[in-house]
C-alpha cells in the first residue's frame, strides 16, 4: 500500500526497492503512486520487475522509477541473464562491482554473454509481441480454476483479490491437517517461491500477510502460463476435488 510506503519513508532513507508484481501471490503494486511518493521525499525507487515482463505494461517515461530490474527465464529465455534499467538520476550514483575491462558502460566488467543477451532480447520480443492475445487466454483459464477452487469447502484465496496478474493463486486451505505436500502427488505446486523452494519454513510473504504458520503452511502457489491448457485446468480442479473431499482420515 503507498500509505504504509509512506509511513516507513525515512530522513536517511536512500533506495526504495519493492516487485511490481508479487512472486507468491501474484498481487500487483502501484509503482505509479509509491514512485511518486519516493520522488518526493528524494530517495531512489528499484522496482523488481522479473514476474511482469509479457504480463504488465510498463511505461518507464511515465513513471517515477528510477531503477527496473528484469529476468529473462520469467519469459522464457536462457537462465542466467537479466536486465536492470538506469535512470537518469541514478546512473551517476552506481559504482561498479566488477572491474576491468569497462564493458557495460563501465558498471560491470567482463566478457558479454553475447547468446544469452539475444535468447534474452528474443524472448523479451517475442513476449510483448503475444501478451494481449496471451494474457487474455490466462485470463479465461485462470477465472475458470479460481471458480472451479473458490467453490470448494475450506479454500481460500490469499492476498487482494482485484489488483493482480492472472498467473498466479496462491490459495490456503483450512481442512483441518492439510498440508501443501498432500497434493503433489497429483500436481506440480509450491508452497512458496521457486527460490525458496529448498526450505520446508512456511512462507514469509504469507507471514507478513498475518497468517500464522499453520496456514501458511497449508497454503498452495498454482501458476498458469504458455503451457497451461484447459485439460490442465480441469485436472487440478479435479484433483483437489477429490482430495477434499475425501475423510479426513484420508491424509
Amino acid at each position: 500500500q503507498p500509505q504504509a510506503v509512506q509511513a516507513a519513508l525515512r530522513e536517511d532513507t536512500l533506495l526504495v526497492s519493492l516487485m511490481l508484481v508479487n512472486n507468491e501471490l501474484g498481487t500487483l503494486t502501484d509503482i505509479a503512486r509509491i514512485g511518486a511518493i519516493v520522488r518526493e521525499h528524494g530517495a531512489l525507487f528499484h522496482v523488481d520487475a522479473a514476474q511482469a515482463v509479457g504480463k504488465v505494461k510498463v511505461d518507464l517515461a511515465s513513471l517515477a522509477v528510477d531503477l527496473m530490474s528484469f529476468s529473462a527465464h520469467k519469459a522464457y529465455g536462457p537462465k542466467g541473464i537479466g536486465a536492470l534499467y538506469v535512470g537518469p538520476r541514478a546512473h551517476s550514483l552506481l559504482q561498479a562491482q566488477i572491474h576491468g575491462g569497462g564493458h557495460e558502460g563501465g558498471f560491470r566488467s567482463g566478457t558479454l554473454a553475447t547468446h544469452q543477451i539475444v535468447g534474452m532480447g528474443s524472448a523479451f520480443a517475442l513476449a510483448i509481441s503475444q501478451a494481449e492475445a496471451e494474457n487474455r487466454r490466462i485470463e479465461e483459464l485462470s477465472c475458470h480454476l479460481r471458480e472451479g477452487l473458490l467453490a470448494l469447502p475450506d479454500v481460500q484465496l490469499n492476498g487482494c483479490p482485484e489488483q493482480r496478474i492472472p498467473h498466479t493463486l496462491n490459495l490456503c486451505i483450512t481442512r483441518s491437517g492439510f498440508t501443501s505436500s498432500q497434493l503433489s502427488h497429483s500436481l506440480a505446486l509450491s508452497s512458496t517461491s521457486a527460490c525458496n523452494s529448498a526450505s520446508n519454513a512456511p512462507s514469509h510473504v504469507l507471514l507478513a500477510l498475518g497468517m500464522d504458520s499453520a496456514k501458511a503452511l497449508a497454503s498452495v502457489r498454482v501458476s498458469l502460463g504458455r503451457y497451461t491448457t484447459q485439460a490442465d485446468v480441469e485436472r487440478a480442479i479435479e484433483v483437489f476435488s477429490k482430495a477434499l473431499s475425501a475423510p479426513a482420515a484420508f491424509w
